[in-house]
């Protein structure tokens, strides 16, 4: 054994390892914490091909905001004590043009299929270019393509304040969710003081403005919902920031008075998903107690292309529905259910206690993306390793003999 090759040989013994420690499923109950069965993430060829840099793009865009500071921490220290300023200060820019990658460019997705044919796979809030803070390449046909490469078979298009886009978005869906197998419904996040609520089935636009001002009307603008057979969800992070136990705008307690009906209890958006855990948990005892459905969401608004969330709803002949038809199952289903409706699948990651736990994070979640490989991402990552290992000797070599000559 040569010593350039010692350490390609332990990764690629490191990689291959990794097959027996599998996990028992991609996903998790986002209520629970058990791992859910009966579903599998489908991996592209393209996807694949370039496992190693597609893989941790998934990785990066699953991190919440604080967990992102902690591997950027550690990241630049690593290089700093690892190369030396001069090849550290390279490092981090060959890192920020990855992470433009990541989040700009699209790139192949690995995305989730459930086993069951009666199960359907849906998005209950994202968004488009008319949202203020959306990119304004993301149109209505990008936002149905992205979630149909994550393996949602419908979203709601839920834009703040507008609802072009789901209108657009349900017209092409009536024409081609034959041929896609995708259906695009519609919605709006309404935004208030302080507060953001999802409305589902919008095919008016709601305008905030009479509600916007002052939090004592957020019961009022429920109301008035309630009276247009309009569900109301109650958006994170926005009732995490400003409305939990103990605010003055009113809690999560009073929103259940006030008669919403239901709670987001995942955010795939970097802020949202510093959710603790805790308050996670908390939410779901009171949508228990009180017989309420939960939702997990990508939030997407054209930024980054990978999605923590997805719902899982048993709906009988979901397949032979056309959008119309669907919207309304689910719908009914999200009112005569309720609790029982939805169950949040979230994405193996790893979701910090404490602040012990947050700087122990990059590695933990290492261990679960590790963990994670299917065969033919190992067999790929093993390729790459030899590859960047074969390169790496040759250009050694070069610089050790620069006047060498091919023959």
């Amino acid at each position: 054994m040569t010593k350039s090759s010692r350490v390609p040989l332990f990764l690629t013994g490191l990689v291959l390892m990794s097959q027996a420690f599998a996990l028992p499923s991609p996903v998790r109950d986002a209520a629970t914490g058990a791992w859910a069965q009966g579903f599998s993430l489908q991996l592209p060829s393209l996807y694949v091909l370039f496992a190693p840099f597609c893989g941790v793009a998934v990785r990066l865009s699953l991190l919440s905001y604080h967990q992102a500071i902690v591997f950027l921490i550690y990241l630049t220290m690593i290089l700093l004590f690892g190369l030396g300023l001069r090849r550290a200060g390279f490092g981090l820019l060959l890192f920020m043009f990855f992470l433009v990658w990541v989040s700009l460019i699209p790139h192949p997705m690995s995305y989730l299929v459930a086993q069951d044919p009666d199960v359907l796979l849906i998005d209950f809030h994202s968004h488009s270019a008319v949202s203020h803070d959306g990119r304004k390449s993301f149109s209505a046909a990008s936002n149905m393509l992205w979630h149909r490469e994550q393996g949602y078979d419908a979203s709601f298009i839920t834009d703040h304040n507008r609802i072009e886009s789901s209108q657009r978005a349900k017209t092409i869906s009536r024409d081609e969710w034959r041929e896609t197998g995708y259906r695009s419904l519609e919605g709006e996040e309404i935004s208030l003081f302080r507060t953001h609520l999802v409305t589902l089935g919008v095919h008016e636009r709601i305008d905030n403005r009479p509600y916007d001002s002052d939090a004592k009307k957020i019961p009022v603008f429920i109301t008035d919902m309630h009276k247009k057979g309009v569900p109301v969800i109650a958006s994170i992070p926005e009732y995490w920031w400003y409305h939990w136990d103990g605010s003055s705008l009113g809690t999560v307690a009073d929103f259940i008075r006030w008669g919403i009906d239901g709670f987001e209890i995942i955010n795939s958006a970097p802020k949202a998903l510093d959710f603790p855990p805790a308050y996670r948990r908390h939410i779901v005892d009171l949508c228990r107690q009180h017989n309420l459905p939960m939702t997990g969401i990508s939030d997407n608004h054209g930024w980054g292309y990978a999605t923590a969330a997805w719902n899982a709803m048993r709906l009988s002949g979901w397949r032979q529905m056309d959008p119309d038809k669907l919207e309304t199952a689910v719908l009914f289903a999200l009112k005569i259910k309720r609790f029982e409706a939805v169950q949040v699948l979230e994405r193996a990651r790893y979701n910090p206690e404490n602040l012990p736990e947050l700087l122990a994070a990059p590695f933990a979640d290492a261990f679960l993306y590790w963990r994670s490989l299917q065969p033919r991402e190992a067999v790929s990552w093993v390729i790459w390793i030899w590859i960047m290992a074969f390169l790496y000797s040759f250009a050694c070599r070069k610089k050790r003999n620069p006047n060498e000559k091919r023959h």
